[in-house]
Order: C-alpha cells, then structure tokens, then sequence
C-alpha cells in the first residue's frame, strides 16, 4: 500500500493515502454542510428581522422598498452607516421612509422617501392638493425629499433603493470632505 508521510506538530505519522484522502473528503463535507446550515441560520433570521421592519409599513409598495433597503443595506458593507425609520413622524406629518447617514437629527444629512400609489394616496385633487402642500412645508423646513410613484416601486424596486443609496453616499461624502476640512484647518496650521 501507498503510506505518506505526514510532519505535523507532534512529530511524524504514517497514514495510508486512501485514508488521508477519506478524511479531507470527510473534512470538506463537513465544511460544505455547516456552511449550509450557517447561511440558513442567517437567511431565516434576516427573514424574521424584515417581516418584523416591514410590520409597520402601510401599503404594499412600501413593504417592498423595505424589504430591498433591508438586502442591499445588510448586502453591502458600504452601507453601514445608512439607517431608515419608516412611518416616521415629522411635525404634522408622517412620511413613508426618513432615511439617513449617521444620525437623523442633521436634515443635511438626512432624505425623506415618499411612495405615492393611487391606491393610497388617493387620485382626487382634493387629495392631490394636501399632497403637493405637505410636500411644501416639509421643504420649506429643509428637508430633503425624493418620490417615487408606486409603478416605478412595482417594476424595479432594486433600481429605487440604489438611487436612494447613491443619494446619501454623496451626504456621505459631502460629510467627510467637511469633516477632513475641518481636521486639517484644526490640526495642519
């Protein structure tokens, strides 16, 4: 029979080859099956963990714009420092999504997402018209805000959330730039 030659750190051994070889074959397997159950594991806990976050959205269209914030926020380690309250409440109001970088209490650092559908926001000018005046009076409080209409949520809900995401990684790189301005007057006179 083949015999290797195996130096490890209590010295030498002799193990048959078939059997060193049934035993990474055994390794590997193993490595395969708890790699499966890991991922599992996270796949059902992400799971439970969205239904939770999606629990107190409103309508369906905002369900599915959480749920894709939810995967490419946790998919991405870019994102990290990128956070959503839904159903948040400004003054008077309450806006589908705050989404922000860091902290919520900076409106420079901050973005407001509204979902509108005719389902839900109704098709009546009357509902039309407190619409676009809600809208006024968030703005003039400086807020920044982007919609988008329940179709484009329908048709490609991945392209919505990146063009969210693209919109607060220039907050982010805006608030770096200010911040290493900042250190270098501080620090480099």
């Amino acid at each position: 029979p083949i015999v290797l030659v195996i130096y490890g750190g209590a010295g030498l051994s002799c193990v048959p080859a078939p059997k060193k070889l049934e035993r990474r074959l055994k390794m590997e397997d193993k490595i395969e099956k708890l790699l499966e159950e890991r991922s599992q594991d996270i796949k059902e806990e992400w799971k439970e963990m969205t239904k939770t976050r999606i629990s107190s959205c409103e309508s369906p269209i905002e369900k599915l714009f959480l749920i894709e914030w939810c995967y490419q926020t946790e998919l991405y380690a870019d994102y990290e420092d990128f956070f959503i309250k839904p159903q948040y409440k400004i003054g008077n109001y309450r806006v589908d999504f705050l989404v922000y970088y860091k902290s919520f209490e900076h409106k420079e650092w901050s973005l407001i997402v509204e979902i509108d559908s005719h389902i839900w926001h109704g098709s009546k000018p009357e509902q039309f018209t407190r619409e676009k005046k809600r809208e006024r009076e968030l703005r003039k409080e400086e807020h920044n805000l982007m919609r988008f209409s329940g179709r484009e949520i329908y048709r490609n809900v991945k392209k919505c959330v990146e063009e969210v995401l693209e919109y607060l990684s220039n907050i982010e790189n805006n608030v770096l730039e200010k911040e290493i301005e900042k250190y270098e007057k501080d620090n480099l006179k």
